[in-house]
């Protein structure tokens, strides 16, 4: 048997260039990596091979074909193939991989879909999330759904060509966060930061690929509040953008509330004389139970909405929903046809968010109390904080009521047509 390869790498290749192919097939051990081999067939063609022994049994895996220069790729060897170029020192280090694994009980050479495929990771994730959380504790019902909702809108669409987990790295996140716009990039980014860092999946891949992707930027505080002008063209929009997107809008600018909390909202929900929304602690962003009046303008929306069913004929449990099974989530089609419906010129780049903004400026204008408007808006911090906030747990549901009541009849008349406004009275 010819003697072993030397241990430095250009002495290596250069033994490796002077081998003459045999009759026979040979294997030749390297001097540097137990149980690292080049193979040379009698052709002529070189490749690497790893024995080990996997689940107790003696075996071969081959990691690819010897190459003086080797592949230029820093992932390569992520996925064991027998096609990838591998120089000395890209062999050794795959070898070192391969036996590490077998040690553990992996199979290097397994690369099913179904144990590597990014759907099952995702799944994995997501139920773990729910089950038993990464700190101790299970993350929130809502927050569990937002996960599901950004996986499935901005991560997995962008993927379908991944078949293997391992084979991901920085700059394949970094790729599809510019394909996002910089909100979906920043909860992408949230979700993929917690992902890659989840133990199982920072083993299966061997190291924690998310610190080396560029963070997006801080979002820069939004101060946008809609003119009456810009109200009246968007409640006339709604109107016309029809169930459920344009009625969830009305109530959004009507009560102020969060976004996901309006869109997600259920029928048990809403009080039986249709006066009052209660959400439960796990359905705010606060985790504390929310109260909401509804103001007569905003009863007389939740009247006009149809009850959807399911295919058994069985009513949805949800408000605003387009399957009966799940609630309403088409975001991004629903504000592209209300914005088509404000006409021309557009409006000035505005978010669904700046409703709940506006809501609060025009109680402020109204002469509201700024701890009202706190308590309508659900804010934990705001004019009554620190030791006041502990003793002071009077809940405001009079003064919230009226003031929704003022907002709507405010919001009323901005809304119709030739309609002058009053001052409000003393």
């Amino acid at each position: 048997m010819p003697s072993p390869i030397p241990g430095q790498f250009k002495k290596a290749a250069a033994f490796i260039n002077n081998l003459k192919p045999a009759t026979a097939r040979q294997e030749i051990p390297d001097s540097t990596q137990s149980g690292l081999y080049l193979v040379v067939q009698p052709s002529g063609a070189l490749s690497w091979a790893v024995r080990t022994k996997i689940d107790g049994k003696a075996s071969k895996v081959t990691i690819g074909r010897y190459d003086e220069v080797g592949s230029a790729d820093d992932r390569i060897g992520i996925l064991i193939s027998s096609t990838q170029a591998l120089n000395v020192t890209q062999a050794r280090i795959i070898a070192e991989r391969v036996r590490n694994d077998a040690k553990r009980g992996n199979d290097p050479r397994q690369q099913k879909i179904d144990r590597t495929g990014l759907a099952a990771w995702f799944d994995d994730f997501v139920k773990t999330a729910r089950t038993q959380g990464f700190k101790g504790r299970a993350v929130k019902a809502s927050t569990g759904d937002e996960y599901e909702r950004i996986i499935a809108t901005n991560i997995k669409p962008h993927w379908n060509h991944v078949t293997d987990i391992r084979t991901l790295d920085y700059r394949d996140i970094e790729k599809l966060l510019y394909k996002l716009t910089p909100g979906a990039r920043r909860n992408a980014f949230a979700v993929l930061s917690a992902f890659f860092r989840w133990k199982p999946v920072a083993r299966a891949i061997g190291r924690n690929i998310i610190e080396l992707a560029t963070a997006p930027g801080k979002p820069i505080s939004r101060d946008r509040v809609l003119t009456h002008d810009e109200i009246k063209i968007v409640w006339k929009a709604a109107e016309k953008c029809g169930y459920p997107f344009g009625p969830m809008t009305q109530l959004l600018l009507l009560t102020g509330q969060r976004r996901d909390e309006i869109a997600e909202l259920k029928w048990s929900e809403i009080s039986d004389d249709l006066t009052a929304i209660t959400l439960e602690a796990s359905r705010t962003k606060n985790s504390r139970p929310h109260i909401v009046p509804i103001a007569p303008l905003a009863k007389t929306i939740i009247k006009a909405l149809p009850r959807i069913a399911d295919a058994d004929g069985k009513p949805s449990e949800y408000v605003f929903t387009t399957t009966a099974t799940t609630p309403f989530s088409g975001f991004s089609n629903g504000k592209k046809a209300l914005d088509k419906h404000c006409g021309e010129p557009a409006l000035p780049e505005w978010h669904l968010h700046d409703l709940r903004r506006t809501c609060a400026t025009e109680l402020a204008r109204l002469g509201i109390k700024q701890e009202v408007t706190e308590a309508i808006l659900n804010h934990k911090t705001g004019k009554v904080s620190g030791v006041a906030a502990i003793y002071n747990r009077y809940e405001y549901q009079e003064e919230k009521r009226d003031a929704l009541e003022q907002w709507a009849n405010r919001g009323q008349a901005i809304t119709a047509n030739n309609v002058t406004m009053l001052k409000k009275s003393g």
